[in-house]
Parts: structure tokens; C-alpha cells; sequence
């Protein structure tokens, strides 16, 4: 499966929450499985990241970096564009009953990772 950095990025914080819930153990499995196998990507993220807070901030009195406003927008182009770099990560779509049914996932999170779940789009119901 093909993904985006950007993907990854906004995807690890709902994984990460997810391997501290009581899901069935296959996909306790799958899941951790996926998160070791990205995890090098969310670092070389990380790192990334960091050049660019190196390139465009200065440090406060208070040891805190933040961007320099006439750089912000040049921040920001460089971290979006480097976000869109494409990645392939083994995973087969799962049911999103494969979560099981005490799972606690908020809609924005399940949206997020909609892309690990082949019927995302049935749950939507409009009467």
C-alpha cells in the first residue's frame, strides 16, 4: 500500500492510542506490527523536522526554538512538500470490526487511518 509521509504523520498518534486499547489480539498483532515497521520513516520524519526548525527558527531566552515570522511560510513549503514523499508499507485492509467492539476511537481518528480500513466508507449511514 501506498502512502504519503503526511499520512504517516497524522496517522501515528491514533496507532499509538490504539495499541494502548483491548483490541482482539490478531490486530493488536497487525497493529504493532505496522508501527515497528514505520517506525524509521516517523523518525526520518522526526529528523527532518528538526532541520528545518534548525533552518528557520531561533532560540528564545526561555531555550525554546520558534520560526522566525518572515521565515514561516518558507517553513512551511519545505515541511509540506516533504511530507508528500511516498512510501509502500505491507498492510491489508481490515474490517473495521476487526477492531472490536469496546474500542474507544474518536470519528477524526478513525477518519485519519480510514485508509487501513477497506469499509470505512459503508459505516457512514444518512437516513
Amino acid at each position: 500500500m501506498k502512502i504519503t509521509y503526511e499520512q504517516l504523520y497524522r496517522s501515528y498518534p491514533v496507532l499509538n492510542h490504539l495499541l494502548n486499547e483491548n483490541l482482539p489480539i490478531n490486530t493488536t498483532r497487525k497493529f504493532a506490527g505496522l508501527i515497528a515497521s514505520v517506525n524509521p520513516h516517523l523518525e526520518q520524519i522526526e529528523a527532518n523536522q528538526n532541520e528545518l526548525l534548525q533552518k528557520y527558527s531561533e532560540e528564545t531566552e526561555d531555550g525554546v526554538f520558534e520560526i522566525i515570522p518572515e521565515k514561516r511560510q518558507k517553513f512551511i513549503k519545505e515541511l509540506e512538500k516533504y511530507l508528500q514523499y511516498e512510501i509502500i508499507i505491507t498492510w491489508n485492509q481490515m474490517d473495521i470490526a476487526e477492531l472490536g467492539e469496546s474500542v474507544s476511537i474518536s470519528v477524526k481518528g478513525l477518519e485519519t487511518i480510514s485508509y487501513l480500513l477497506k469499509d470505512y466508507e459503508d459505516v457512514a449511514v444518512i437516513a
